[in-house]
């Protein structure tokens, strides 16, 4: 498979990425200056389809591979994926996959269980805010989201990272994070979560304060 690069400037992706490094080199702790994360634009759906090496849903618009995140063009995003566009939620998908980056280098390149790697990067980015509206009364699925990927996980998630930070505040989300270089089963996760926040990763401690 052969693929055309070719650099472009665009201000507005640029001025959201350097608001979000510098954001997220706060939030996580990390003096990020050398080797900063690239962005790869993809023109369409074929060209994602053809370095995810399959057909992807259309809900697919980025991910991250080697420290550096591929997003879909603004330019087509409406035409290619599924999703509305606009200038804020286009922001936020940017901020997402840097998310992700730093959770790797906190992590030792782990990202699971997909619930935190996805959460984390829906808190992080503020992407809770603009769904509020459809926040689930309780959490029940998110879960089911250690090893397996979907777009279901979207749903609770990052509700889910906002109720540890809200109640026991980012550090312990950290040390979470940093646990996983270390962690090597769901079981083992389990246990660690534990630890951290002393009580156990089931439902029933993400519906009522703790």
């Amino acid at each position: 498979m052969i693929f055309s690069i070719k650099s472009k400037e665009d201000k507005f992706i640029q001025k959201e990425y350097n608001e979000s490094m510098k954001e997220l080199n706060k939030f996580f702790k990390i003096n990020w200056k050398r080797n900063k994360p690239r962005i790869f634009l993809m023109k369409d759906r074929k060209t994602i389809n053809n370095l995810r090496g399959k057909e992807t849903e259309r809900w697919i618009v980025g991910w991250v591979d080697n420290g550096d995140i591929y997003i879909l063009d603004k330019e087509n995003y409406e035409k290619e994926s599924c999703h509305k566009y606009s200038n804020k939620d286009y922001s936020g998908l940017i901020k997402h996959e840097l998310v992700h980056v730093f959770f790797q280098i906190l992590s030792n390149n782990k990202g699971e269980p997909d619930w935190l790697w996805e959460g984390t990067a829906m808190f992080a980015s503020q992407q809770n805010d603009s769904r509020m509206k459809n926040k689930p009364l309780k959490c029940r699925e998110f879960l089911n989201y250690y090893h397996k990927k979907g777009s279901g996980v979207y749903k609770e998630a990052g509700f889910a990272v906002q109720f540890l930070v809200d109640n026991y505040g980012k550090e312990k989300l950290l040390l979470l994070i940093k646990s996983l270089k270390e962690t090597n089963s769901e079981s083992e996760f389990k246990k660690r979560f534990k630890e951290i926040y002393g009580f156990e990763l089931k439902y029933k401690n993400f519906n009522s304060s703790n």
